[in-house]
């Protein structure tokens, strides 16, 4: 008896979902042509693939209950063959029905099928319609009877028909069916044949090989497949002289015959070395390359010894392979080899046997022989030295690293203290801190480096002094990328930085312009005020440099500070710099509009009288949505040469005043509010059928310069071509103002220079078969 647990799963993976499930007759209706769902549940026999599922969901919730009490489960059986019998059962009903059939027989206590069971079900074996619901009921439950219904019904099966309960035939392994089967291999329909082949492969016994040997088309694909699939069930003798019989078949494709050396290497495990050998000595890659993938996981005794002595007398290609594999068993036995290999002449032998190396057993004398490779002047071979250095583990391998990086000649001391950090070995951290008083630049550099990777916070004052003190460009580079890891690692987000403002402040002008790109990593307001703070400098250089690292802030953090230091600092290349570093983050970013965004505007406007910046900052206005921001582009419009866009600003920020835009749509009328909800994991989104369009009313004219539908990922949901109107007319629109091909992720519609007007219309007009069009966020210029 199966267990009730069991049966509780398949009825759950035969819920309602599964009437879509593979072997349907019926294809379900896509979600956009899908009916609301009824109000009340239909009888079983109206199913419908798209509408109300409670008639399903409550026969599940029967079959549940019922456990595996033998009456109870009986009573649904014959509930169930009930409405199969009945003609006016929906096509849905009816593989409803046969999917939880063959779930409930397939888990029932042991008994035969009943009869007046199989008399409803095994006519629809018959049926081109009907078979795969019939399939559905009888391939998952065992017995005789069974067998025997499938084999009745291939005997008078054509088509399709035929194709479908072969494949049954072949997933029940049913062997009385090889004689059947065997005749179907001389079919014209090709499907037909190769469905026998497969069936006969999975039968997989004497008599069933018997049969595909028989086969009038010996080199068919599904013939050799299912031979393939049958040697893997015979006995070890038997499969290994089929695979011998592959292998050698000339007739056969290069990767058939390489499957069949792979399977004779597993069954005949002794003569597994010399068969691998023979085929790495050949000149067919196919074979070759099932050699080599049984090289990494065949348990043969001695394989990786017997196959290293013959390395050299093989092309380099197969060298490489084989190193690449001796790797990946990671056998003592390989080493050798490998370490005879890293001098070979050819660079692609070379960089397997150095890549090997990091996976095998490690020792001392690897490390010595990783690091000196590592510190060579070759570089390819140096950095795989290094890679592989970093992954060997074995008895004495991190004290001999540590050794290395105490005592070891500068080149190797530059690879051991690099090593240190690689292997995250905090035990070497005194040794690094050691490094800043050594004489040769590269090897501080390397412990500089490599304490930035290791060491705790408690080391950031260490860190520090070595920034402020580096005077080689690349020790310098690596200090403050340390200083910056070290600071990072302190939880303590408040205070954690301030040394380094304390630093930064009282360090030279040169030592604290060297120091201030730190900062910006930093990301913190305190961070954005040190470097304002030094931006109001009088000297040039600092000010410019503090400017210019507030400009590369990535959030909101130091917009504030940035206009603060436009409007405030005495040096008027660090007010340009400010000025460009704010409107590059107003440009790049959208946020809701706030009285400080306003302010910020206005101490950008004061700040510079660059025409083309003003402009630039003028269109950005445009997003402003208070009474200030009104009050800053209508005095703007004194400026003769701000005047066309500062009205313009007015216009828009008049019409954002008036509320947000109210929109009609095609339809997706109740996702219309995502469109300017500020959150790209919202969405509108319709079918693209050539005829859907979006209509947004602003209230007030007001000037549209872009339009950027953002599809927020959703690559490939764009207007397959669009037309926008923009008027002040909705029902007579005017002619088109902008047309195009969408585009992936974000749609992005310039439109003529003066366009204005209070509404908005943007039409798909060309349909795309199985998509959408979609906009999470559509953002106005």
């Amino acid at each position: 008896m199966r267990s009730n647990s069991f049966l509780l799963f398949l009825l759950a993976a035969a819920a309602p979902i599964a009437l879509f499930s593979p072997g349907c007759i019926t294809a379900p209706p896509s979600p956009a042509d899908a009916p609301a769902p009824m109000s009340a549940a239909g009888p079983l026999h109206t199913l419908d693939y798209a509408g109300n599922q409670q008639a399903v969901e409550s026969l599940d919730r029967d079959i549940a209950a019922a456990g595996t009490d033998a009456g109870k489960l009986a009573a649904l059986e014959s509930r169930l063959v009930g409405a199969l019998r009945r003609a006016d059962a929906t096509p849905a009903a009816r593989q409803a029905v046969c999917q939880r059939l063959g779930a409930l027989l397939a888990v029932a206590p042991a008994r035969p099928v009943d009869a007046a069971t199989l008399a409803a079900i095994t006519p629809m074996l018959a049926s081109d319609r009907e078979v795969d619901f019939a399939r559905l009921a009888l391939e998952p439950v065992p017995g005789a009877a069974i067998d025997s219904a499938f084999v009745a019904a291939l005997a008078n099966a054509t088509g399709r028909t035929r194709v479908a309960l072969v494949q049954s035939i072949g997933n029940r392994r049913i062997a009385a069916a090889v004689p059947a089967l065997g005749g179907l291999l001389n079919q014209v329909d090709a499907a037909t044949a190769a469905a026998a082949a497969t069936a006969l492969g999975q039968v997989g016994d004497s008599a069933a090989l018997t049969a595909l040997r028989a086969a009038p088309n010996a080199t068919a694909a599904a013939v050799v497949e299912a031979k393939l699939a049958t040697a893997r069930r015979l006995s070890a003798t038997d499969a290994a002289a089929l695979y011998r019989e592959l292998q050698t078949d000339s007739r056969l494709l290069d990767h058939q015959r390489a499957t069949a050396l792979r399977g004779l290497i597993d069954v005949e495990p002794a003569s597994a070395t010399g068969r691998i050998a023979e085929a790495l000595a050949g000149a067919d890659w196919a074979q070759k390359q099932a050699a080599i993938e049984a090289i990494f996981t065949h348990p043969a005794p001695g394989l990786v010894g017997s196959l290293a002595a013959k390395l050299p007398e093989w092309d380099i290609p197969t060298q490489t392979a084989v190193l690449t594999a001796f790797g990946r068993r990671r056998e003592t036995v390989a080493i050798p080899a490998l370490v005879a290999a890293t001098k070979h002449t050819e660079a692609t032998v070379r960089a397997a046997a150095i890549t090997a190396l990091g996976h095998v057993p490690g020792n001392r004398e690897l490390v010595a022989l990783l690091g000196g490779l590592a510190a060579a002047d070759d570089t390819d071979d140096a950095k795989l030295a290094r890679q592989s250095l970093a992954r060997l583990d074995g008895p004495g391998v991190s004290d001999a690293v540590l050794a290395g990086a105490g005592s070891a000649a500068a080149g190797f001391r530059v690879v051991f203290f690099e090593q240190l950090g690689l292997r995250n070995m905090t035990e070497g951290i005194p040794l690094l801190v050691q490094g800043r008083l050594d004489p040769f630049t590269a090897v501080r550099a390397a412990a500089v480096g490599a304490l930035g990777e290791i060491a705790p916070a408690s080391e950031q004052r260490t860190v520090l002094d070595w920034a402020v003190g580096a005077t080689d460009s690349n020790e310098q580079s690596r200090a403050l990328r340390a200083l910056v890891n070290v600071t990072l690692r302190n939880p303590n987000t408040a205070d954690r930085a301030r040394p380094v403002f304390a630093a930064i402040e009282q360090a030279p002008p040169a030592v604290c312009v060297r120091l201030l790109p730190a900062l910006s990593r930093f990301e913190d307001a305190a961070s954005a005020e040190c470097a304002a703070r030094l931006a109001l400098r009088n000297d040039a250089a600092v000010a410019d440099a503090a400017a210019a690292t507030l400009a590369r802030w990535t959030d909101r953090t130091a917009l504030v500070p940035l206009a603060s230091v436009a409007e405030k600092s005495p040096v008027a290349s660090t007010r340009a710099t400010a000025v460009q570093g704010a409107l590059r983050y107003l440009e790049r970013n959208r946020e809701p509009w706030s009285a400080e965004l306003t302010t910020v505007f206005a101490k950008l406007f004061a700040a510079t009288r660059d025409n083309d910046v003003r402009q630039r900052l003028a269109l950005v206005l445009h997003r402003g949505n208070d009474a200030a921001a009104l009050a800053l582009a209508k005095s703007l419009q004194a400026d003769a040469a701000l005047a066309d866009v500062a009205r313009d600003a007015a216009q828009a920020i008049s019409a954002n005043l008036a509320g947000p835009p109210a929109m009609r749509a095609s339809g997706g009328s109740r996702q219309l509010r995502n469109v300017f909800d500020g959150n790209t994991g919202s969405r509108w989104s319709v079918p693209t059928n050539g005829a859907e369009w979006l209509e947004i009313d602003f209230k007030l004219p007001r000037p549209v310069h872009r339009l950027s539908l953002d599809q927020a990922g959703r690559t490939e949901e764009f207007p397959e071509h669009y037309e926008v109107f923009v008027t002040d007319n909705p029902k007579e629109p005017g002619g088109v103002r902008a047309s195009g091909a969408g585009q992936r992720n974000k749609t992005v519609i310039a439109l003529p220079d003066g366009t204005r007007g209070r509404y908005v219309i943007i039409r798909n007009t060309a349909a795309r078969d199985d998509s959408a069009w979609t906009i999470s966020e559509l953002l106005v210029d």
